[in-house]
């Protein structure tokens, strides 16, 4: 399987995760096959430079969820993981190996990374921090490099492109869980009148918009339906709203995707 392949594979997986994460770890599964990684981790967190409060942890290895490595360390390791406010000070979407997180004295002593990470093969992980607008931030990890120690290139590559993907279907399943519509099918997310819901093809144009998103598009405040197509109003936010639904739509071959909007 092509390179491009592999990553169009990706894409509709997490788009079919977007709305339902029980197809994260198949999707998982196939990063780590064309990655070629042992495993990858995913945290979701809020709050300040100096909190440590995360919404969620999730540890995977080739699709299986590893429910002890990720109560072990939340209960053992995170309260005194020494990369955690480091993490919380990278800038938005700067690949570092987690390595680069901790001091040459601490990569000697850290319990998390002398102790946890050797059994979550994560020790020689290249890790990003995703920020989503709400303030909220993305920890993903992919896990050590199976064929040799170090990273190649083209791993980097398709990691750099996968980052807006998994960024954005951690934003839909965050508006999801707070429109308490966490199992919904395409079907009933256009039913939820707490969600304006506008689905869109690959070309940009609408395929179907609930009641909600309808009031929102008839009102022309900031989005409008002009020939099926969604427009911006406001004058200054054209370049920036293409760059949003570039980023919001799956690459070609896959499918199509919901934007929402939370009221």
């Amino acid at each position: 399987m092509s390179g491009e392949d592999a990553f169009d594979r990706i894409v509709t997986s997490l788009y079919a995760a977007m709305l339902d994460d029980s197809h994260w770890p198949a999707t998982s599964a196939l990063i780590d096959e064309a990655c070629g990684v042992a495993g990858q981790s995913l945290m979701v967190g809020e709050g300040g430079l100096d909190e440590r409060k995360a919404n969620f942890v999730g540890v995977y290895h080739r699709g299986r969820r590893r429910e002890e490595l990720e109560r072990e360390y939340l209960e053992n390791y995170y309260p005194i993981d020494e990369c955690v406010p480091r993490v919380r000070r990278l800038p938005d979407s700067r690949l570092v190996h987690v390595r680069e997180l901790y001091t040459a004295d601490e990569l000697k002593t850290s319990p998390a990374y002398n102790e946890l990470f050797p059994r979550a093969r994560q020790r020689n992980s290249l890790a990003v921090r995703l920020v989503l607008s709400d303030g909220a931030h993305v920890f993903w990890a992919l896990g050590d490099p199976v064929v040799r120690n170090d990273w190649g290139s083209w791993q980097i590559r398709l990691m750099e492109r996968l980052m807006p993907q998994v960024r954005q279907f951690v934003r839909v399943r965050q508006v999801l869980v707070r429109a308490a519509a966490r199992q919904a099918t395409l079907t009933g997310l256009l039913d939820n009148r707490r969600l304006g819901v506008i689905h869109l093809d690959r070309r940009a144009r609408i395929l179907e918009a609930n009641d909600r998103a309808r009031s929102i598009l008839r009102c022309g405040d900031g989005l409008s339906d002009e020939k099926g197509e969604l427009r911006v109003q406001k004058p200054n936010d054209p370049l920036r709203f293409a760059r949003l639904v570039a980023g919001a739509l799956p690459s070609p071959g896959a499918a199509p995707v919901s934007v929402s909007r939370l009221t």
